[in-house]
C-alpha cells in the first residue's frame, strides 16, 4: 500500500511539472530552430557581398577580408551543426567539435578587431548609417562582447542550461552587421535589399533583441520562471548598445578612427 501511495505521489509530481524528457525535447527544438534562423539571417545579409560572389573564392579586397569571411561563416555553420548534434543525442562529437569552435571563436575576435581597421584604411564607402567612428568602435566592441559571452559559455560547458543560453546570446551579437546589409547593401552588383528592412531599419536592433525576449519566454514556458543566465545575459546584451554609443562619442574613439583612416 505504501508503494502504491509513493507511485501516485510521483505521478502527481510528474504531471504538475514538465518531465526531464519533455523539457529536453523542447530545448532541442528551440535552440536548433534559433540557430537555423541565425544562419539564414547571416546568409541573406552577406549574400550579395560574399556568398553569391563565390564566398572564399570571390575577389575580395584583401587576405584579411577573406579570412574574416571564411572564419565567421565557419562559426555560424558550426553553431547549427552543434545544436543539431545535441538534438540528435551525439554529445561526444559535440564536445569534440566544441574545442574546434573555441579556436574559431578566438580567431573571430582577432579578425573582428583587425578587419574594421583595414576597411577604414582602404577608404571604403560605408553605409549611410555609419560614421567611421561608429563603424569601427561598434564592430570592435560587438565582437569583444561576443568573445566574452563565448568564453563564459566554454567555461560553463558542463552546465547545459547556462552553456546553451550564453551561446545563443553570443550569436545574437553577430546579427546586426548582417541585418544592416539587408537595408544598406555595401555592394552595387549584385544588389540585394529587403524592403521590410529598408522601410523599418529599427529592426536591425529589434530582431536580435527579439531573440533574447523569445529565450526569456521560452524559459518561462519550460522552467516556469526566468533563469538568471537569461536575465543577466539579456541585460548585458541590451546594455551593450548604449555603452557602445557612449564609447563612440568619446574623443579617444574619434582619434582612433582618424588614426585607422590615415595609418599606412
Amino acid at each position: 500500500m505504501e508503494n502504491v501511495l509513493l507511485k501516485e505521489q510521483a505521478g502527481i509530481r510528474s504531471t504538475s511539472h514538465p518531465s526531464a524528457h519533455t523539457r529536453k525535447r523542447a530545448d532541442d527544438i528551440f535552440f536548433t530552430t534559433m540557430s537555423v534562423i541565425m544562419l539564414a539571417i547571416v546568409f541573406m545579409g552577406f549574400a550579395s557581398s560574399y556568398f553569391l560572389r563565390g564566398a572564399a573564392f570571390s575577389h575580395l579586397p584583401s587576405l584579411l577580408v577573406h579570412l574574416h569571411g571564411a572564419v565567421f561563416s565557419s562559426w555560424i555553420i558550426l553553431f547549427v551543426v552543434q545544436s543539431s548534434l545535441v538534438s540528435a543525442g551525439n554529445v561526444r562529437l559535440h564536445r569534440k567539435l566544441g574545442m574546434v569552435g573555441a579556436v574559431i571563436a578566438g580567431l573571430m575576435v582577432v579578425l573582428g578587431v583587425l578587419t574594421p581597421f583595414g576597411t577604414l584604411r582602404r577608404g571604403v564607402q560605408l553605409p549611410s548609417i555609419f560614421t567611421p567612428t561608429s563603424f569601427l568602435i561598434g564592430n570592435v566592441f560587438g565582437i569583444v562582447i561576443f568573445g566574452a559571452f563565448v568564453a563564459v559559455a566554454v567555461w560553463k560547458r558542463k552546465n547545459r542550461i547556462v552553456h546553451k543560453r550564453l551561446m545563443l546570446i553570443a550569436n545574437a551579437m553577430l546579427l546586426p552587421p548582417a541585418l544592416s546589409r539587408m537595408a544598406f547593401p555595401v555592394m552595387a552588383h549584385p544588389r540585394m535589399t529587403f524592403p521590410l528592412m529598408v522601410h523599418y531599419p529599427f529592426l536591425i536592433g529589434a530582431i536580435p533583441l527579439g531573440m533574447i525576449v523569445a529565450l526569456f519566454l521560452f524559459d518561462l514556458a519550460t522552467h516556469k520562471r526566468p533563469l538568471a543566465v537569461t536575465v543577466i545575459g539579456g541585460f548585458l546584451f541590451w546594455a551593450s548598445d548604449p555603452v557602445s554609443d557612449f564609447i563612440i562619442k568619446t574623443q579617444l574613439s574619434q582619434h582612433i578612427a582618424l588614426w585607422a583612416q590615415h595609418h599606412p
